[in-house]
């Protein structure tokens, strides 16, 4: 009797770890014991190898938080057990500690998904002075383009951002609004964080005219979705001639005696984490800069614009030769500097509009920016989990630009985009610079 015993306990544990399939909602096909290896392996390797792994969330929460995963793994599914891994890492508050999302949604031993094989609710939005609007659709909503999101399966919208930004790193709140708007169209997203029941949900929207329209959407593959485009007129400053690359460029707007120095992404062929083989594919940020410096000194205007409003960072060392160039070898006054920056403005695009403001001091004009001015450095590494082959990227250094800081770089005038001014192809920012005296 106690032989049958042990056997139909033996036989029930075996069910209840290894996962069994009825009580999970989603596949799972990595057994619990190797998850558990794999969540004891990110553990011990990001504890060794963080430049300060609790400096935004304490030791004691950290192991909580594991041990309530690894507790919850038996009644979890592959893609719910990496998702809650996300949403520990989230809890760094590091933007450069991270995994990645189409990495997050591939099935455990299978080749890395395509963007294109992602499912997904075809709304794309944008943030505006009064709220979240649509921007982009599949074609059979286009009736919605331009309306502002009220809630999404009863949720409100509010509420949608905060819980996505669960899943997403950051410094700050507003680097995590800027991902969640990205990420908030992804149904297993959207499933996991329990905001839809089911691939159809209703989406509530409200006009101009404050009427609430309601509609169903599906969720379908990204390669089926037919986007359409708001309908708006394009900025003048939005416009670059067509030798132009898009990392970096400038132009002259004689009527507005403004020279526009759009700064996207802060790299250059000579990097040293460039591929030789890829380096065509980079422009060569030295001959660049040499020609800018050639141009404010050669050139009369009243003023030099900054944008760093796309810049999610790059080189540190490009940071320190601007910053150089523009204090020792131009003829600039201080007050002809003002600097645009908003909440993609992260990293070393952070760390060179602090030092613009600070060294400089350049006017800073728009929103808060995406990244801390004390952050950690660099994407340099990656811990592989052994069994789920789940990658997480950390940095390998510090940066601090000023003790006691919080938060990222706080602009001298706070300035939002409206929706209205956005349709008709009128920059606020800019706007405003064309009238400053």
């Amino acid at each position: 009797m106690k032989k049958i015993i042990f056997i139909m306990i033996f036989i029930f544990s075996t069910i209840v770890l290894s996962g069994c399939s009825s009580t999970i909602d989603g596949e799972k096909s990595l057994d619990n014991k190797k998850w558990i290896q794999d969540i004891e392996y990110l553990d011990k390797n990001i504890r060794l190898k963080h430049p300060d792994l609790f400096r935004y969330i304490s030791e004691e929460e950290w192991k909580i938080s594991l041990k309530k995963l690894k507790s919850d793994v038996v009644k979890l599914s592959d893609v719910s057990i990496s998702l809650r891994i996300a949403q520990i890492i989230s809890q760094i508050k590091d933007a450069h500690t991270s995994t990645d999302v189409l990495n997050l949604l591939t099935p455990i031993g299978k080749e890395k998904i395509e963007i294109e094989e992602v499912i997904e609710f075809p709304i794309k939005f944008e943030y505006f002075k009064d709220g979240l609007r649509v921007i982009e659709c599949d074609s059979q909503y286009k009736d919605i383009l331009g309306y502002k999101l009220l809630s999404i399966n009863n949720v409100p919208t509010d509420e949608v951002i905060k819980k996505v930004s669960t899943l997403n790193s950051y410094d700050n709140e507003q680097f995590a609004k800027l991902r969640a708007k990205k990420c908030m169209s992804i149904y297993e997203f959207l499933k996991f964080l329990q905001i839809v029941d089911g691939d159809e949900t209703q989406y509530v929207f409200e006009n101009e005219n404050k009427e609430k329209t309601n509609i169903k959407v599906k969720a379908i593959k990204n390669k089926e979705v037919n986007y359409v485009n708001l309908e708006k007129k394009e900025s003048e400053i939005s416009e670059k001639s067509e030798q132009k690359n898009d990392f970096y460029w400038f132009k002259e707007f004689e009527k507005d005696n403004i020279l526009y120095f759009k700064y996207n992404r802060i790299l250059t062929k000579q990097g040293p984490n460039i591929d030789k083989e890829n380096a065509h594919n980079y422009p060569d940020y030295y001959e660049f800069e040499r020609n800018l410096i050639d141009k404010i000194n050669n050139d009369k205007f009243d003023k030099i614009v900054i944008d760093l409003r796309n810049n999610r960072g790059g080189a540190f060392a490009l940071v320190d030769s601007l910053i150089s160039k523009l204090k020792y070898r131009t003829y600039l006054n201080d007050k002809d500097i003002i600097v645009i920056q908003g909440k993609e403005t992260a990293s070393a695009g952070a760390i060179l509009s602090w030092r613009l403001q600070n060294k400089l001091d350049a006017t800073v004009i728009g929103e808060e920016s995406g990244g801390n001015v004390n952050m950690f450095g660099t994407e340099g590494e990656f811990i592989t989990l052994p069994n789920s082959k789940l990658i997480i990227k950390y940095p390998y250094s510090d940066v601090t630009c000023k003790d006691g800081h919080v938060g990222g770089v706080k602009p001298d005038v706070k300035i939002i985009q409206t929706y209205e001014n956005y349709i008709n192809g009128i920059d606020d920012c800019y706007e405003f610079i064309k009238n400053l005296n």
